[in-house]
């Protein structure tokens, strides 16, 4: 008689069984079907208790990390290598890797899970020879880099002087190390650290076998950077490219932690060495500048750097500098426009502009230089500069007229200022102390200052309205937040934008500006229309609702003393004014506006 074929299940059990290292079958209800020897003793279980039941009914290490890799492949995904640390790095608290891929039966679908567990072998102190230059992942470190880089670029061989150089810095690592710790960090450190020596040698070498691979370099160049010179010889640009864009899917493969599982993403700089770069400082220069650019776009970018980055950034430089002396030699000045009531054309209030009194180029206005200010920090004591000279003009007025002429002055704040705003908080506490008229002030910030970090801004905001000071939302309708997130501050103001001012006389327009007066008079508040440049305009705006309004139909920005005079015409007499052609304007190297609200 003969004997039955073993059936699949059979089959699948004893050769799995029997393999070397450690491997194991799960169904489509993530229930076991087999397991070799290597993958039981890992994790410490009994062969007998497996069949039918899920890993975390039979073994409590690496329940979650099983899981969350299982859950990946089981809809589709292979997962390469799901790194273990902490209290998931198996049974004997080495790091290791779980993989996994789905199984599919005849018909393609998925039948269940196929896994694997190898130890990790993270970089770290050397067993033999001198410590490493980086301790922590047993990299070269910075200055190993630039020595390597210095030695290439001194070649006298052109060929032997081209390499690639990658900048590699993790997206958000500081969040990491607060949420996690920062023994959690180091460890996640090293498996990047080991994923970039790895991934860079196994890169296809072209020509250059596995000579080429060892003249490569992998470093660490900060707390969470690292650095990779490929070369002599360059790659070939659609080699760089491939690699370059392989590099952040190398960062992003998951790393589980506990019972959670981390996905970091990198940003990217690349710079092909040339004949520009004669030391090792030139290129690690435009390869920053590179990374830089590449962080500005988001997250998970990639950026080759062009010879226009390095010009852009020297001229930035320069102008940054002629900033800083601008301030301190008392070139920055003020200027204010008119807010007017819509209903009788009567002056309220003004908004304060910065300029720049420049020794050559005349009056600047802020949209060729305020970028630069919050690039460079430093528009943070500019910010506080221009709030204090805002209240000594209110009190300049008064003692000329004898009597207060405005019943406010709006400042526009920074998001900067609100990231820190420990020094505009003390300014406006100093004045207030003084008796100076900070209750005169109205303090502008954007929507998407608002939301940027709503929880410090709440409580700037509540010392700021215990001082009596008033708070605008500026740019009302271009960052789409809901009124209710603005209810949890204290808003006296709703500032529509220019741009939306300028589409009244079109049907779209008009509904548009409707639906958004009717949005910001369901808050209570007063409404500012600013860019205000035809009578259309205005008489469509207090049709619907506005109170206020400034722009070009009624003045351009002046100085305190023309605003003085401006201010006492209106007060005798209010009248419209005729309209005004805007002026042309000059700017030094304009570049976009970080904030547009302040270009004013």
């Amino acid at each position: 008689m003969t004997a039955a074929l073993d059936s699949p299940v059979d089959w699948m059990v004893r050769l799995v069984s029997e393999i070397p290292a450690a491997v194991a079958v799960f169904d489509r209800d993530l229930c076991y079907v087999a397991a070799s020897e290597p993958w039981i003793r890992a994790f410490g279980l009994r062969r007998r208790t497996l069949a039918g039941r899920r890993h975390d009914q039979v073994c409590k290490t690496g329940r979650e990390a099983v899981e969350a890799v299982q859950r990946q492949a089981v809809v589709g995904e292979t997962v390469a290598d799901y790194h273990l640390v902490g209290d998931d790095a198996a049974p004997n608290r080495r790091p290791a890797i779980l993989s996994a891929r789905p199984h599919r039966d005849s018909a393609g679908d998925i039948a269940g899970v196929v896994m694997g567990l190898i130890e990790d072998p993270v970089p770290g102190v050397r067993e033999s020879g001198p410590p490493a230059p980086d301790p922590l992942t047993g990299l070269a470190d910075r200055q190993q880099f630039a020595r390597r880089l210095h030695e290439l670029l001194s070649d006298p061989d052109p060929e032997r002087r081209a390499v690639v150089v990658f900048a590699i810095n993790l997206d958000g690592f500081r969040n990491l190390n607060t949420l996690h710790g920062f023994a959690i960090g180091d460890q996640v450190l090293k498996i990047i650290a080991q994923r970039l020596v790895l991934g860079t040698r196994s890169r296809d070498p072209g020509d250059g076998g596995t000579a080429a691979r060892g003249r490569d370099m992998v470093a660490r160049l900060g707390a969470d950077e690292f650095g990779i010179i490929c070369g002599p010889p360059a790659l070939p640009q659609a080699e760089a490219e491939a690699f370059a864009a392989r590099l952040p899917f190398i960062v992003q493969s998951p790393i589980a932690i506990g019972a959670q599982s981390l996905r970091l993403t990198a940003s990217i700089g690349v710079v092909t060495t040339t004949s520009a770069h004669r030391e090792a400082d030139d290129a690690l220069r435009d390869v920053d500048l590179a990374l830089r650019q590449a962080k500005a776009l988001g997250p998970s970018k990639v950026l080759a750097w062009e010879p226009t980055l390095t010009r852009t950034a020297i001229q930035r430089y320069s102008l940054a500098e002629e900033l800083r002396r601008a301030f301190d030699n008392s070139e920055l000045v003020l200027h204010y426009q008119p807010i007017l009531r819509l209903g009788d054309n009567r002056m309220v209030g003004a908004e304060a502009l910065l300029r720049w009194n420049h020794p050559s180029e005349g009056l600047v206005a802020s949209t060729g230089f305020l970028p630069l200010l919050e690039e460079t920090g430093l528009i943070v004591e500019v910010g506080c500069w221009v709030v204090r000279e805002a209240v000594h003009q209110v009190e300049t007025w008064r003692l000329l007229y004898g009597r207060d002429i405005i019943d406010w002055v709006s400042v526009n704040l920074s998001a900067r200022q609100l990231d820190d705003p420990s020094a505009l908080l003390a300014s406006l506490r100093g004045m207030h102390g003084d008796g100076l008229s900070v209750h005169r002030l109205k303090l502008e910030i954007s929507e998407t200052a608002f939301m940027r970090n709503p929880e410090i801004t709440r409580t700037v905001l509540a010392e700021v309205d215990g001082l009596g000071i008033r708070v605008v939302v500026d740019d009302f309708g271009t960052a789409h937040s809901a009124l209710s997130s603005l209810e949890h501050y204290p808003v006296d103001t709703i500032k529509l934008d220019a741009g939306f001012i300028a589409r009244i006389g079109t049907a779209e327009g008009e509904r548009l500006a409707q639906a958004l007066l009717n949005i910001a008079r369901s808050h209570d508040a007063a409404i500012i229309a600013e860019g205000i440049e035809t009578e259309a305009q205005r008489d469509f705006l207090h049709a619907g609702g506005c109170g206020f309004g400034q722009g070009y139909l009624f003045a351009e920005p002046m100085d305190g003393a023309l605003l003085g005079a401006y201010a006492l015409t209106h007060a005798a007499k209010a009248g419209r004014r005729p309209a005004r052609p805007r002026p042309a304007g000059r700017t030094i190297n304009p570049l976009p506006s970080a904030n547009p609200s302040q270009a004013g």
